[in-house]
């Protein structure tokens, strides 16, 4: 009977941890991009589905320009923390014209609390509100 027991609490325990990975419940939209002071500041929306509150997830995002070279790298874009059931706004800016953006990468997600970044970035479901502008994983 221990044993049964111990293995749902320890169920009960993990299942806010891969809540994140489970259904998409992650959105993060690129919203809008706007020029700020000889730089670009992307906008994202970000939607925790979840009833889970989302402490940190930190995302390595790669910059490409029109040319498919890339202009800039930022390692540690923190997203979080969001509320569960909340939808929030993070504004991000990069040294470069927002004419030169072409796509965005999510190439890793460096940090997620709770979960573990893989998981994380499996739960991650991205879009862009800009048809020119590609944001993906």
């Amino acid at each position: 009977m221990r044993v049964v027991l111990s293995a749902l609490v320890g169920v009960q325990l993990l299942g806010p941890h891969t809540a994140l990975a489970a259904e998409e419940k992650f959105p993060v939209e690129l919203n809008t991009i706007e020029p700020a002071e000889s730089r670009c500041r992307l906008n994202f929306v970000i939607e925790n589905k979840s009833d889970v509150a989302v402490e940190s997830m930190k995302l390595d995002l790669v910059v490409f320009g029109s040319d498919s070279g890339i202009l800039r790298r930022l390692l540690l874009t923190e997203m979080g923390p969001v509320r569960p059931l909340k939808t929030i706004v993070r504004a991000f800016a990069i040294d470069a014209e927002c004419g030169q953006i072409a796509s965005i990468l999510v190439n890793e997600v460096n940090a997620c609390a709770p979960g573990n970044p893989n998981s994380c970035l499996d739960g991650l479901a991205l879009s862009s509100r800009l048809k020119e502008l590609r944001f993906y994983k």
